[in-house]
């Protein structure tokens, strides 16, 4: 992964300063362009499945996808369902199965609104341990191609955090790119959590802008 830029939020709003000042977030890229800048993580910080939540039967989750649920929150998804496998381990990259460290995975709806920027659906994952969280992040770090940053939506390996701390990896690429079904993925991870989060749209600005607001407090 080569090294780039640091990009940073000021508190008050999306200024992206110099690196070195001490501000709210950072994102460090592997590309040669502008990072997306990111808010904190989504989950709390255990490195435990959370404790299960209410829920409707009628969802068919299982205690520990409707724990992981709970932990994306009701003004940020809805809806949320077990994971088809081949949704688990879509781009970016080829991602770990159910059989492979993942031991819940969910799908589920945004709130997001007919007309507004980002995507319409969001996979969320929870690992067994770090290792397989690692592992999964590294198989689909491999398999990407980086030539810039996400924010310029292009193929980029990258991690994201606040201030100096670094919360997790940041990976993005084109997928079926010159196909009616091309379409620019993100994935992240929250190390932390032992979880990660994939979401995919035709709109690359619109998913990296959503992607900001999904992952403030």
């Amino acid at each position: 992964m080569r090294r780039g830029q640091v990009a940073a939020l000021a508190a008050g709003g999306a200024v992206l300063v110099a690196a070195g000042i001490t501000v709210a977030v950072v994102l460090t890229t592997g590309g040669d362009g502008p990072a997306p800048t990111a808010g904190t993580s989504p989950a709390v910080t255990t490195q435990a499945a959370p404790s299960p939540a209410a829920s409707s039967p009628a969802d068919n989750l299982t205690p520990a996808q409707r724990a992981l649920a709970a932990t994306l929150g009701p003004l940020r998804v809805r809806d949320c369902v077990p994971a088809p496998p081949e949704r688990v381990t879509e781009p970016p990259g080829q991602g770990s199965s159910l059989d492979q460290g993942v031991d819940a995975a969910i799908l589920c709806q945004t709130n997001v609104i007919a007309g507004e920027p980002g995507p319409a659906e969001v996979i969320a994952r929870h690992y067994h341990d770090a290792a397989a969280l690692k592992a999964d992040a590294d198989r689909r770090t491999g398999a990407i191609n980086d030539v810039g940053s996400c924010a310029a939506g292009e193929p980029s390996t990258e991690t994201w955090g606040r201030s100096t701390r670094q919360l997790g990896t940041f990976l993005c690429d084109r997928v079926a790119p010159g196909t009616p079904d091309a379409r620019f993925a993100v994935f992240w991870t929250v190390t932390a959590d032992q979880t990660a989060l994939s979401a995919a749209s035709a709109d690359p600005a619109g998913l990296i802008a959503w992607w900001r607001d999904f992952t403030k407090p």
